[in-house]
């Protein structure tokens, strides 16, 4: 066997560990729910995180983008599962520029509370309202840290730790070279 195809079958053994790794805990997922008429023109359409399992969401800040042509922002509803911020349970903040909604919310509860709160279930983060009837251009943008404005977008849970971190390309692109590179070895072995 020559040394290639050994470097292709070991390379595609760890492609197939990265990508089994990756796929065998189902981590919390976030998600836009269905948009929903809030009458008079007006759309809402949900942040939610699925798949918590006995996780929690304890705090969030998240910068969705729209499509100024198709959407006008109208507000951000925070939900009461982080908390009542009416009762100084949680804070919840928002700004919108230019296309980019920056929705952040921090839970003054504990974790026993939010697990309590939450359920495990889904959890609405927010309700994100809109003029206009098209929200297929919702998306969320600028995951992880931004050293110029000094701020991290990301989804934390017990004790404060990332439950929905920045995405991994550097795994998944290591995994595709490795099959790359079992795929041409295969062709040069035929």
């Amino acid at each position: 066997m020559t040394s290639l195809k050994k470097l292709a079958r070991v390379a595609a053994v760890a492609a197939a560990l990265v990508i089994g790794a990756a796929s065998a805990v189902a981590a919390p997922t976030i998600y836009f729910g269905p948009a929903t008429d809030a009458g008079g023109g007006v759309i809402g359409v949900d942040v939610v995180v699925g798949d918590l399992g006995a996780q929690i969401v304890s705090a969030f800040d998240l910068d969705v983008s729209y499509d100024v042509g198709a959407l006008t922002f109208g507000t951000v509803l925070f939900s009461n599962m982080l908390g009542d911020a009416s009762f100084f349970e949680a804070i919840n903040a928002f700004a919108e520029s230019g296309g980019v909604v920056d929705l952040a919310a921090v839970s003054l509860l504990s974790d026993a509370e939010l697990l309590t709160l939450q359920g495990g279930g889904p959890v609405v983060l927010a309700t994100l309202q809109f003029t206009g009837s098209d929200a297929s251009s919702l998306a969320f943008i600028n995951w992880g840290t931004d050293l110029v404005n000094n701020t991290t977008n990301d989804v934390k849970g017990l004790d404060n730790q990332v439950i929905i971190p920045v995405p991994e390309p550097a795994s998944y692109g290591l995994a595709g070279l490795a099959l790359l590179a079992a795929g041409i070895a295969r062709r040069r072995a035929h």
